[in-house]
């Protein structure tokens, strides 16, 4: 319940003055036809009743007069077109409106005067009732103008009270004085009505003008939060170089260092990196995800296919903490994005494999129906409470890590599945038990024909490697660290490299005689060639090559022309490892 001070009240009174005169214009408006109705009914039983006194003509000239105020103020009514007019227009309104009901009010009050007769006593009681039920009626229908409500009323009870008023006998004295009482009641009552609408209309345009700020400010909130991911998607490329170069680095040094106390240190260098290397991940696919640049490529193919991919991994993992892993791979046609799917499915067998102490994890399909299937991840670890089902899908929350354990993950990796799974559009349920364990089930639609026609199934990685000795690898990036840290790298492998800071000069050693094994090119590039254009304008010389496309971008546009021209892409800052697997690759196939 809101209270208000005077001073409050007449502030706000004055923000709203205009609002809420025409609002009761307009509710006297809309209680019209109902006041209209009650004139007419009215009307008739008093003619009725006349009709068999001295009053006959009298009765039937004031019921014809009546009436035709009736239809006037019908046609003044239909005159207004609330959804198509203006301000000065429903004040000119209002104005006729309390003419036409002092015209009402005058008219009924004549009936006071015309049908008086003291000897006939229960004709008087008739009109008397007859002008009560009128005070009554238009009570209600006029209470949020209390001036139309003085002038219908004035006029029809006071002729009448003042005539009673004004007689020999008592008893019309008292009633005289009664019915002046019942109209100043009324009008009393009327005020009171008055002042709740008044403030039922005060409040009605603060929640609005509430409403109508609060969606103002979600609006900016939600543009803010909207430039932040996008400011952070764009800025991946500027926040990957930096990091890629240290990795590189750091890889080298590592390679140099000799003495364990030497690769204790290097070893620690390369445990923070790794961890500010997921940070980053993490941290841009939220930024991605929350901006509306990542879309759902959804193809047909196998389940199984992707469950076997991800399991070598899993299987290591388990097996260091001495957990079983049960992986179903039974063959089903699905019809999803692949590569949202098994980062799905690898954020939850990475949680399910850190909050189990004992026993394992077990992933198995189960059929829903004719058109849907569901994957059950299901661990036997320490449990979620009950009350703490909502929150895990949210950022940052780790129910079992107060302490910030930063080998205990982010807390993050949940939220990303959320997201996913909104885009997806992919049920999720999750059930759990405190120190019985977790099950998630991820609801997958079934492929169909036509999903068949437009997808293709997922390829099988193979797990074998060649190596890298002697072969001419031709670098291409505009960072000039980036440049030699990668060139000592790939040395160390034993590769014969050439480095270029730009795609002009790597031009003119191709149309020199330079024939690289390998391209190796950062997308963004200085010129007139990006990465892809670059690559392409190399084999329409030389020939078709191995090439790796290496780039910070995370936007769906270069991730999008990157796979168009068919180029393997690698996402920065890149671990050698990495780098030297899918090289290998590549060049075993």
């Amino acid at each position: 319940m809101f209270r208000f001070t005077n001073q409050q009240s007449s502030t706000d009174l004055g923000r709203y003055q205009q609002k809420i005169d025409i609002e009761k214009i307009l509710i006297a408006h809309r209680n019209c036809p109902a006041t209209l109705i009650g004139n007419a009914l009215g009307a008739i039983p008093m003619t009725l009743v006349m009709q068999n006194t001295a009053y006959s003509l009298s009765a039937i000239g004031w019921f014809s007069v009546l009436y035709l105020l009736i239809m006037v103020r019908w046609w003044h009514y239909k005159s207004l077109d609330t959804t198509h007019t203006d301000t000065e227009t429903i004040f000119r309104y209002g104005k006729v409106q309390v003419l036409l009901a002092c015209l009402s009010g005058c008219v009924w009050g004549s009936a006071g005067i015309l049908f008086f007769d003291a000897a006939q006593i229960s004709n008087i009681a008739f009109v008397i009732l007859t002008l009560v039920c009128m005070l009554a009626g238009s009570l209600a229908s006029l209470s949020a103008r209390p001036v139309a409500y003085a002038a219908f009323s004035l006029p029809t009870m006071l002729p009448l009270s003042l005539i009673m008023l004004f007689q020999d006998e008592r008893f019309y004295n008292w009633m005289g004085f009664g019915a002046i009482v019942y109209l100043a009641a009324t009008f009393a009552f009327c005020l009171n009505l008055y002042k709740v609408i008044i403030q039922s209309l005060k409040l009605q345009y603060e929640n609005l003008d509430l409403i109508k700020d609060l969606q103002e400010q979600k609006e900016v909130a939600d543009k803010a939060n909207r430039d932040k991911s996008r400011f952070l998607a764009s800025a991946s490329h500027d926040l990957r170089q930096p990091l890629h170069a240290v990795n590189l680095f750091t890889e080298l040094l590592s390679q140099k260092l000799t003495s364990p106390s030497q690769q204790q240190d290097i070893g620690n260098i390369q445990q923070g990196l790794q961890s500010l290397n997921e940070l980053l991940d993490v941290l841009l696919d939220m930024s991605r995800l929350d901006a509306d640049i990542v879309h759902a490529n959804r193809v047909s193919f196998d389940i199984s296919s992707l469950l076997e991919k991800i399991e070598p991994p899993f299987q290591h993992d388990a097996s260091r903490y001495q957990l079983s892993l049960n992986i179903d791979k039974t063959p089903y046609s699905v019809f999803s994005d692949p590569l949202l799917l098994e980062r799905v499915i690898t954020n939850l067998l990475v949680n399910a494999i850190r909050y189990t102490k004992q026993g394992g994890v077990e992933v198995f399909i189960s059929e829903k129906d004719k058109t849907h299937i569901q994957l059950h991840i299901s661990d036997t670890g320490i449990g979620i409470p009950k009350s703490s089902l909502n929150d895990i899908f949210d950022e940052f929350v780790q129910l079992h890590n107060p302490e910030r354990n930063r080998q205990k993950g982010l807390g993050l990796g949940l939220a990303i599945v959320r997201r996913i799974m909104n885009l997806l559009e992919h049920p999720i349920q999750i059930h759990s038990q405190v120190n019985k364990g977790t099950e998630v089930i991820l609801c997958l639609p079934l492929s169909n024909e036509q999903n068949n026609a437009e997808g293709s199934t997922t390829p099988k990685l193979s797990s074998r490697q060649n190596k890298l000795e002697n072969l001419n690898v031709m670098i291409v990036d505009n960072e000039v660290s980036i440049v030699e840290a990668m060139t000592a790298l790939l040395n160390s492998w034993g590769c014969d490299c050439r480095a270029f800071t730009s795609t002009a000069t790597a031009i003119e050693a191709i149309k020199d005689g330079e024939k690289p094994d390998f391209l190796l090119v950062d997308y963004r590039m200085p010129g007139d060639y990006n990465g892809c254009a670059f690559v392409s304008y190399i084999e329409s010389i030389i020939g078709k090559t191995s090439a790796i496309i290496i780039t910070g971008d995370t936007s769906e546009t270069v991730i999008n022309e990157i796979k168009h021209h068919g180029f393997l892409r690698l996402q920065k800052p890149i671990k050698p490892v990495q780098l030297r697997l899918l090289m290998e690759k590549i060049l075993q196939r």
